[in-house]
């Protein structure tokens, strides 16, 4: 009898080198190894994107899709930027305020909603349903924004 994987396990599968946030010195290790996963989705999908445009571009060089896939290949770089520049889960945070094993859940579940969006905006990009992608990147956004606040605690969120 197969039982379904938690969130915690599917994050595990899903990012090699993943331990969950377990010990105290890992929550950077963790954070900085979910981020990175998420920035390399949005890149494989931007050069996915780059080569749909390429074709797009080849066979029809007016075609109105092209001003929408370059608007969309610009938020995916702003994406890339604030990931790369977002400071590393609860640094200083984490070693002043006690994270719940509740709180932990919740920034679990949140990660593996976060990576899962990532590759639907991958996959809608691979099918060549740009219309799906801008709305899927706004819920990126806010994933990312509750994400932040998840590391601090409930009475400064």
């Amino acid at each position: 009898m197969t039982k379904e994987l938690t969130p915690l396990e599917k994050l595990q599968l899903m990012v090699p080198g993943y331990r969950g946030y377990k010990a105290k010195d890992l929550v950077r290790q963790d954070d900085f190894l979910i981020r990175n996963s998420v920035k390399q989705k949005l890149e494989n999908a931007l050069n996915k994107l780059g080569e749909l445009e390429a074709i797009t571009a080849s066979s029809s060089p007016f075609s109105p899709e092209l001003k929408k896939m370059e608007f969309i290949a610009s938020k995916i770089r702003s994406f890339i930027g604030e990931l790369t520049a977002m400071q590393g889960g609860g640094s200083d945070v984490y070693a002043r305020f006690k994270i719940t094993t509740e709180q932990l859940d919740e920034i679990v579940k949140n990660d593996l909603n976060m990576i899962n969006v990532a590759e639907e905006i991958y996959n809608s990009i691979a099918s060549g349903n740009i219309n799906q992608v801008d709305p899927l990147l706004n819920k990126l956004r806010e994933i990312i924004i509750g994400r932040q606040k998840l590391f601090f605690p409930q009475e400064y969120r």
